[in-house]
């Protein structure tokens, strides 16, 4: 409860985040996706819940996550974004780390990390992303595109509230993992 309670001037995203996060911590991922189904559903005053699905690239260097932030934005995202009409995620991978970091991604080294619900970042409740997600190698210097305003590397010390809710989860699951410091 006092976790809960130091998360209350951060809003109604992050509280339900942290109720998830509690709920999959004590209970597993199967009990946590009925609880954030009913949890959306009541406080969404039982509205249909919409999807955007999206893929990410998860990059790790030195026992450090890759994060991206958007111009324009105030938290820190995993790189990717949306697939195209027909487009694979292998190639949706390739062409959004082109566009947003200016790399080219090994195909063959392409692998399934997994993939990660919550609400989708300012939009309206009930409006969740499903982010799958891949681990890659690549060819070419990272560097911030035109739509990137800064590239971190963080650890899972790095603040919350700079984060969005998949990127909380991403960085709990890789520190679970012990995939980062």
């Amino acid at each position: 409860t006092s976790q809960l309670r130091k998360t209350r001037s951060l809003g109604f995203e992050v509280i339900a985040m942290k109720m998830r996060l509690l709920i999959r911590r004590n209970f597993g991922k199967h009990v946590c996706a009925a609880a954030a189904a009913l949890f959306s559903a009541t406080s969404s005053g039982f509205s249909k819940t919409s999807y955007i699905d999206k893929l990410a690239l998860i990059l790790i260097r030195d026992r450090k996550q890759l994060v991206a932030r958007s111009r324009g934005k105030d938290v820190f995202f995993t790189p990717g974004g949306k697939r195209e009409p027909g487009e694979t995620d292998e190639a949706a991978l390739c062409r959004e780390c082109k566009e947003e970091l200016d790399v080219d991604i090994i195909r063959s080294s392409i692998s399934p990390y997994g993939v990660f619900s919550a609400q989708a970042f300012g939009k309206p409740t009930g409006t969740m992303v499903r982010m799958s997600c891949y681990s890659a190698n690549f060819r070419g210097t990272l560097t911030p595109s035109a739509e990137v305003d800064e590239l971190k590397w963080i650890t899972s010390s790095f603040p919350y509230s700079e984060l969005s809710v998949t990127g909380i989860m991403i960085l709990e699951d890789l520190q679970e993992k012990k995939l980062i410091d």
